[in-house]
C-alpha cells in the first residue's frame, strides 16, 4: 500500500471510531487506526520522509 493509501484509510478509520456510539464499542474494535498510524510512520522512516517537512 503506498502513502497515499494509508492516510485515507487512517482517516477513514479515525472517523469511524469517533461515529462509534459508545466508549465500550470503541474498545471492543481493533484500534486499527493505530495500525495506519504504524505503517505510516514505517513508510515514511524507510523512504527518508520526515513527519513534519521543514519547508520555511
Amino acid at each position: 500500500m503506498d502513502l497515499n493509501q494509508l492516510l485515507f484509510h487512517h482517516q477513514v478509520a479515525l472517523i469511524e471510531n469517533a461515529a462509534a456510539r459508545c466508549e465500550a464499542l470503541r474498545q471492543s474494535r481493533f484500534n486499527l487506526f493505530a495500525h495506519y498510524e504504524r505503517r505510516i510512520a514505517r513508510l515514511r522512516r524507510e523512504a527518508g520522509l520526515f513527519k513534519h517537512p521543514n519547508w520555511l
